[in-house]
């Protein structure tokens, strides 16, 4: 249940994703929400100014919560092949359908009929995709990487892996998702010094 020590805002979001997790996009009503965060139902048109806005915003704040795992193992992790292991690992972590992971997969089917919400998802996958981009170069440059791959494109393949490897561990939570991973990324390294040639990200 959204916690009542929380920003009534803050409230109402993770209060949104619970409903929205549970029931469907179309449950996530100023009733609904307002109910489960214990809050006053005017206060949701407060905030938000509609029940789609409100929908929006919370699959955007389940988004963000779900990404923060990933994006801290791509930052952390010096070898960024092990930090995408490390991501996909923190995703089966915290067990098959979490709420916020059950609200990404909704988004991604409300997301073919609302532009808006489309928009939203672009840009925060263009963001992870560029981040993961960064690091592959580095990778390269470093010799970490196979000195023939490419690291935008690396970057969309692995993204649509990790999106990938969720849909299938929320439908088959017995998938070895980790091991996968690791079996794909090891494909990835350099296994003589023809891999390793020190390339810039430029050329």
């Amino acid at each position: 249940m959204a916690g009542g020590d929380a920003p009534t805002r803050i409230r109402l979001l993770e209060a949104a994703v619970e409903v929205m997790a549970e029931s469907g996009w179309s449950a996530v009503t100023s009733r609904a929400v307002a109910e489960r965060a214990r809050a006053n139902n005017a206060l949701v048109h407060y905030y938000f100014g509609s029940v789609d806005a409100l929908r929006r915003a919370a699959v955007m704040h389940a988004v963000e919560k779900e990404l923060e795992g990933p994006v801290e193992a791509l930052l952390r992790a010096e070898d960024v092949l092990d930090g995408v292991a490390d991501a996909v690992r923190g995703l089966i972590e915290r067990g098959p359908g979490t709420a916020q992971q059950r609200v990404v997969v909704e988004a991604l089917m409300q997301g073919l009929r609302d532009e808006e919400l489309r928009g939203e998802g672009v840009r925060q996958i263009r963001t992870f995709r560029d981040l993961l981009a960064a690091r592959l170069a580095e990778n390269r440059a470093a010799g970490l990487l196979r000195a023939d791959a490419d690291p935008a494109a690396l970057a969309v393949v692995l993204t649509a892996l990790m999106d990938g490897l969720l849909l299938h561990v929320l439908i088959d939570p017995d998938t070895d998702a980790a091991g996968a991973t690791d079996r794909l990324l090891a494909l990835l390294r350099p296994t003589g010094p023809q891999d390793a040639g020190e390339q810039t990200p430029d050329e």
